[in-house]
């Protein structure tokens, strides 16, 4: 049994910045039935799952002879509907990707100009996100609840981590770059700021906060 991130959630979905240096391989089913047929094995099942913004969980068998459960034709059809196999969906994800830059410049400046911006989380797709859009004093510091992390920087862009301590009053807007963990966040610490926004929110055209 094994569990990757869902190559067609990442494109539907415009998650790039789950792409960094661990998360190199993006998988569908087709490119693993692919793989997996070169060595002998039998994809028998398929389960979706939510996590890293939708991955898939696949069950495999060395018997060639077990029987398939729907999941995987059904995962088949849907990709190659969805044109998993199709270099125009790549093109277009490009395309996408960059659109969705000049939304959050936008927004984050509007945003910066009627408050100061305090990032929460440095994961590292925020590194992969905040070096792509070219983000860096808009965001006055971040916040981040591992200790392993305090006093240093993000990479690329060079804003410094602290603990929570460093927010002395709840004026400054928090945009949230664990967008994965934005409910929780958010519900977890409502005496930091009057005002929580998601990174993904940013990636809107008409964005009002």
């Amino acid at each position: 049994v094994i569990e990757v991130q869902y190559l067609l959630n990442t494109i539907q979905d415009l998650t790039f910045d789950n792409i960094y240096h661990e998360h190199y391989n993006y998988w569908s089913l087709t490119s693993l039935k692919f793989f997996f047929d070169k060595l002998g094995g039998n994809i028998f099942k398929v389960e979706k799952i939510n996590t890293h913004g939708g991955s898939i969980r696949i069950y495999i068998s060395k018997n060639k002879n077990k029987k398939k459960h729907s999941s995987v034709y059904k995962f088949l059809k849907h990709e190659d509907k969805f044109g998993i196999k199709n270099v125009k969906t790549y093109l277009d994800f490009s395309k996408k990707i960059k659109e969705i830059k000049k939304n959050v410049l936008n927004n984050i400046n509007k945003l910066k100009q009627k408050n100061r911006i305090i990032g929460y989380g440095s994961p590292a797709k925020a590194t992969t996100a905040l070096n792509y859009f070219e983000i860096s004093k808009e965001i006055d510091f971040i916040i981040e609840d591992n200790k392993l992390k305090h006093n240093k920087l993000i990479p690329g862009v060079n804003i410094p981590i602290y603990s929570k301590d460093k927010i002395k009053n709840n004026n400054a807007s928090i945009l949230v770059l664990a967008w994965n963990f934005f409910k929780e966040i958010k519900k977890n610490n409502s005496k930091l700021s009057k005002n929580f926004i998601s990174i993904k929110d940013l990636e809107k055209n008409k964005f009002i906060k």
